[in-house]
């Protein structure tokens, strides 16, 4: 079982993760910090469970993971505009995939819009969420889920899936892990809610693709010729430069990079 203590004991944040809610069981994290409310702002609050019964990645699409082994846990933050979610979501990527490269001597990368992948495998897969009171932006949930001890993936996952320790042989602490993964990710949203040029380059760097000739599919249906991958601007969308020499960008919800 995951130990709190021990998470909070590693935990050097100013802000992030300081809220912390732990469940053994909970069917959404992502739902359940959706929910969450008290007295005052719940901005860097964390919910965390070790079997998340319902999990749920982008398109509804099922999300599963063994029991006690990976990290599934969604960020709560309240920023001060309602844009820029795409960006934050590559943000909390790039952060993660940092530390895994750094704890585990991997090279993983971001592919756009949300997965973090090793070896052309899914390590880690992230939905972001938004929550409105009429026109107001209440909060954005940002939930992940890495891989993180888990040995074996069933059906076709088996061929698509990997975690941390499948890549480097050896198991991780949990927690520790964790602690690590907020620091980045608190230093990163810093960066974004600044509208840090900076956050944008180091994105881009890590997108696979980035800088190649690739083919596009918008609305599952492949445009015409290639397109080279020029990787986000600051608002967050996707940038494209066709043969003709002409930027075209797409938002998320419309477009996938297939690359050779």
């Amino acid at each position: 079982m995951f130990d709190s203590e021990l998470f909070e004991s590693h935990l050097s944040t100013s802000w992030l993760g300081r809220s912390f809610h732990f469940f053994e069981e909970l069917p959404s994290t992502n739902s359940y910090a959706k929910q969450l409310n008290g007295e005052g702002t719940q901005h860097g609050a964390i919910v965390l469970t070790d079997d998340q019964t319902g999990g749920r990645g982008q398109y509804d699409r099922v999300w599963n993971a063994e029991p006690g082994k990976n990290l599934t846990f969604s960020l709560v933050f309240e920023p001060q505009k309602a844009e820029r979610f795409t960006l934050l979501t590559l943000a909390c990527a790039l952060a993660v995939s940092e530390t895994v490269n750094s704890c585990a001597h991997v090279e993983t990368r971001l592919k756009w819009p949300n997965d973090i992948l090793c070896n052309n495998k899914k390590l880690c897969g992230i939905l972001t969420e938004t929550q409105f009171s009429g026109n107001k932006l209440e909060r954005v949930v940002v939930g992940l889920g890495l891989n993180v001890n888990q040995s074996r993936f069933n059906g076709e996952l088996a061929e698509k899936a990997t975690s941390v320790k499948k890549e480097c042989g050896k198991e991780f602490i949990r927690e520790k892990l964790l602690a690590d993964i907020l620091q980045k990710i608190e230093y990163r949203y810093r960066l974004w809610s600044q509208f840090s040029p900076d956050l944008v380059k180091q994105i881009n760097h890590a997108l696979i693709g980035y800088g190649e000739w690739t083919n596009l599919t918008v609305n599952d249906e492949q445009l015409d010729g290639e397109f080279k991958f020029l990787g986000v601007n600051e608002s967050g969308s996707l940038i494209a430069l066709n043969k003709d020499f002409d930027i075209r960008s797409f938002s998320h919800e419309q477009v996938r990079v297939q690359v050779g």
